[in-house]
């Protein structure tokens, strides 16, 4: 029998199922990652569609039919005008979801992810223009934040091997063991290290800047060319060791309108 629940959540992806109903994932404060079925959202007069596809947190009635969850009802509880009405914002928004959407698994609730996706929304919301490098940095901050929650925190001070804190241009960085190893280290053991590669110490700041600190202090910054090339590569490199799925675009060709 088919039982009815509430949650709150925002919508991180779609796609078509049949000639007329579409399959949405949202993240919810209370399940996780969860897959529901719209059914006729694909029709132009759809009632439920324009809820779905606006970034917003939404309250949403699920059908439990046992099988899968179909949605019965949309209700907006917070929406992002400026987030919807600014091309470069929503296109940051939705690469940031569909990170969220390949990173995290179906049904496993996380209130910790929930609130990065409200405060990164918050923040695109109330964020003045940026130009395309600050976005660049901003998404590959999202990123970090949320590869330290899913379990990929990388080790950003002491070096991985030998546990003491690495030294100014004494260090590499070693993306699949996830983070800094110090030179000793990698000359001590090579076998086990060979893969690490060199890391300049404005970049490997940079790394901390967008770990530690909130997404309105990104603003901040200097982004010289060849730091932030080092630190998006950097970033990149966590995410493709350690995300399931690897993004179709490179953090900087996201932020590209």
């Amino acid at each position: 029998m088919a039982t009815l629940f509430h949650t709150t959540g925002i919508v991180l992806s779609r796609r078509d199922h049949r000639e007329a109903d579409r399959w949405y994932s949202a993240f919810t404060r209370e399940h996780g990652k969860v897959e529901f079925l719209a059914r006729g959202s694909h029709k132009p007069l759809a009632k439920l569609s324009p809820h779905l596809e606006m970034p917003a947190e939404s309250e949403f009635l699920l059908v439990d039919g046992r099988a899968f969850l179909t949605v019965a009802g949309v209700e907006r509880l917070r929406a992002f005008p400026n987030v919807y009405g600014d091309t470069q914002r929503l296109v940051l928004a939705k690469n940031a979801l569909h990170l969220v959407d390949i990173g995290t698994k179906p049904d496993e609730a996380d209130p910790t992810i929930y609130e990065l996706i409200v405060n990164w929304f918050s923040f695109l919301d109330e964020a003045p223009s940026l130009t395309p490098e600050r976005s660049g940095f901003v998404l590959g901050a999202f990123a970090m934040k949320l590869l330290a929650v899913i379990g990929y925190r990388p080790e950003l001070t002491r070096c991985l091997s030998c546990k003491t804190d690495v030294k100014p241009d004494a260090f590499r960085w070693h993306a699949s063991k996830g983070g800094v190893v110090c030179l000793d280290c990698c000359m001590k053991y090579p076998e086990t290290w060979f893969a690490a590669r060199p890391l300049s110490v404005d970049a490997l700041k940079l790394v901390r800047f967008a770990l530690a600190d909130r997404f309105e202090e990104h603003l901040r910054p200097a982004l010289p060319g060849d730091t932030l090339a080092e630190f998006h590569e950097a970033v990149e490199s966590l995410i493709i060791a350690h995300f399931p799925t690897i993004p179709a675009n490179s953090l900087r060709a996201a932020c590209v309108v």
